[in-house]
């Protein structure tokens, strides 16, 4: 990693704007983190899930697992079932059950992994799509296909075939439609394509996903014809997320700015940012004058790490306050502290100067808050600057508390 995520997380919760909820699991509070920024990074992915912002939820739950190994190794269970989660919530089923499987291999006595395999077992689709094979045994029926995996493609082809068109669960048949993913035969490709136009919603969204793993050009002919025939925004983010899966900045930047829908163009942004795609937010940047999308292309730059575009940002005076803030809080996201230092002596108002301090915070250097403490020319500069040196809480912070208590 460029720069730790837990920083982006801090920077998240500064900056997220409030989006409609939906319905997510109670977070447990006594199994969140005790580290107090571990546990702002812990509700954070849940902001992230009440918003159905799934990918950002992943990423956060992600980081939280690596620096829970590193400092709560006994935690780490939650963030990987919280992983899970994510994952089925944005119907991206095989990639669940192997978040599952792997909690129950590395955690085997977490209290997650009942909720864990209930999670599994989650089947929201209408009564109609959940009938189970003849046998009555889906468990069977998923092994066996899993079992084509390594079947020559002329054999496994027609029986996955079978399955996707048949009578089975959709659970089994998102997993054909997996297997056959893997497969490397042009038969196979047609098989998703062939799901991709068909009328299950959710076996669609899943062949979509699909079709971003193959990467083959008739999948992306496919998945821009669906998109600009589609009229579900839901739908036009999973094509937006096959894109980001493929590698194919070209199509996600058409898409952040030519849409109209404000949902999809900001999942467009993010994707550009997660896919880092500096270039291509910039020129992005010089085109639209909305300040909500300016402050989401700027909140990108930071997760791509641009730290001389955003600075330029900063420094244009033409910008608007509310954008050069949000871009002084993903310096803070990009790791540009020196940056940030440097920016704070032409920070002309005290929004300015506050998202400065809140840079750094989400950068984690207290160096460079405390050199700002002791250059503040004012009594009131240095209330501010001791009150963000307290939150932030390491040891310049604890020095420069020390100095000021004796």
């Amino acid at each position: 990693m460029k720069k730790s995520l837990l920083h982006k997380a801090l920077f998240a919760i500064l900056v997220g704007a409030a989006g409609a909820a939906c319905a997510v699991p109670a977070a447990d509070g006594d199994m969140a983190p005790n580290d107090k920024v571990l546990n702002t990074l812990y509700w954070q992915g849940h902001e992230a899930l009440k918003k159905s912002e799934w990918t950002v939820a992943l990423k956060r739950f992600e980081t939280l697992e690596a620096e829970l190994k590193a400092k709560e190794p006994q935690s780490a269970d939650a963030a990987v079932y919280w992983q899970a989660y994510a994952l089925s919530q944005g119907k991206r089923g095989a990639e669940a059950k192997a978040a599952v499987e792997r909690l129950h291999r590395e955690f085997p006595k977490s209290r997650w992994g009942k909720e864990a395999d209930a999670l599994l077992r989650q089947n929201p689709q209408p009564a109609a799509a959940q009938k189970e094979l003849a046998t009555g045994d889906d468990d069977l029926a998923q092994i066996a296909v899993e079992g084509l995996m390594s079947a020559p493609p002329e054999r496994a082809l027609p029986l996955l075939a079978k399955v996707v068109k048949g009578n089975y669960s959709i659970k089994v048949k998102k997993r054909a439609l997996f297997v056959a993913s893997q497969l490397d035969d042009a038969g196979a490709i047609d098989l998703v394509m062939q799901a991709a136009r068909g009328g299950d919603p959710d076996l669609r969204g899943e062949a979509i996903r699909m079709l971003g793993i193959s990467g083959d050009d008739a999948a992306m002919s496919r998945l821009m014809e669906i998109y600009k025939t589609s009229k579900s925004a839901p739908e036009k983010r999973d094509v937006i997320q096959a894109w980001l899966v493929a590698d194919r900045k070209d199509l996600v930047l058409d898409a952040a700015r030519n849409e109209t829908d404000p949902s999809v163009r900001r999942e467009a942004i993010n994707a550009l940012g997660a896919m880092d795609g500096s270039a291509e937010l910039k020129q992005l940047f010089g085109s639209v004058k909305e300040p909500d999308n300016q402050k989401n292309i700027v909140q990108a730059l930071g997760v791509a790490g641009d730290r001389a575009g955003l600075a330029a940002i900063v420094a244009d005076g033409g910008v608007g306050e509310d954008t050069r803030i949000a871009a002084l809080q993903s310096l803070g996201v990009a790791g540009g502290s020196e940056e940030l230092v440097k920016l704070y002596g032409s920070a002309n108002t005290p929004a300015l100067r506050d998202a400065v301090l809140q840079g750094l915070l989400i950068a984690g250097d207290g160096k460079g808050m405390a050199a700002l403490y002791r250059q503040a020319k004012s009594k009131e500069e240095k209330q501010s600057i001791l009150r963000m040196l307290g939150v932030m809480g390491d040891d310049a912070a604890l020095d420069i508390i020390e100095q000021e208590l004796k």
